[in-house]
């Protein structure tokens, strides 16, 4: 599970009610292409419709293919063969030149900017391709692919999202307050060293001698 998501965080870091589609580009490597598209309009508090089409230049057998949510989104998907929060991983088999289509719908929680990010693995080489489509949701509706925003004293490759959540992107988390005080070691008690004295003792009163019997 931690390197399903390290995989995931890897994927958004390098890969920089229905409609039309929006679409999120197309990524190949050596025949291997993969495809997310997001039937617009996004509307708050409804489920969207993600479609992912992969296709292939040879013949993949076990061929992976996963959507991911960041922050986490819940994603529904029939044919799913692994299901976590945020994603959901299936597997099918692919012939060269015959794209396979899969619908999926995706439900986001609350307010803010998501990323969908679509993967093809094939395991016969141990690569792996993924595409991406941003969606900004507020409770006015959602839009996808933001345009890029720049503010006064930002630089110019700014996050493509609108100004308001460019300032404050996600809540600051509340440290927990400490339910019990750390407790304090006291100072440690130093016991008095006896001090002996340079010369005997004698006592100042003599002691009394018993008297002799007659």
């Amino acid at each position: 599970m931690k390197r399903f998501w390290i995989l995931a965080i890897l994927i958004i870091v390098l890969t920089g009610c229905g409609g039309s589609a929006a679409p999120g580009g197309r990524h190949c490597n050596q025949g291997l292409c993969v495809k997310i598209e997001v039937a617009e309009p996004v509307r708050w508090e409804e489920s969207i419709r993600v479609t992912i089409t992969v296709s292939s230049e040879r013949d993949i057998r076990g061929l992976g293919i996963s959507l991911l949510s960041y922050p986490p989104a819940q994603i529904t998907f029939e044919k799913a063969e692994f299901v976590t929060a945020g994603g959901t991983r299936w597997a099918t088999d692919i012939q060269a030149n015959r794209p396979q289509h899969f619908d999926l719908s995706a439900h986001f929680p609350l307010e803010g900017s998501y990323a969908l990010i679509a993967q093809a693995y094939d395991p016969t080489v141990g690569m792996i391709v993924a595409d991406e489509v941003n969606i900004y949701l507020t409770r006015e509706g959602g839009v996808v692919n933001p345009t890029p925003v720049v503010l006064p004293g930002t630089p110019e490759l700014a996050a493509t999202v609108p100004p308001e959540w460019l300032l404050t992107p996600f809540p600051t988390p509340t440290p927990w307050p400490t339910p019990f005080p750390t407790p304090t070691s006291p100072p440690p008690v130093r016991t008095p060293t006896p001090t002996q004295l340079p010369y005997p003792f004698i006592s100042p009163i003599s002691t009394p001698t018993p008297a002799a019997y007659p």
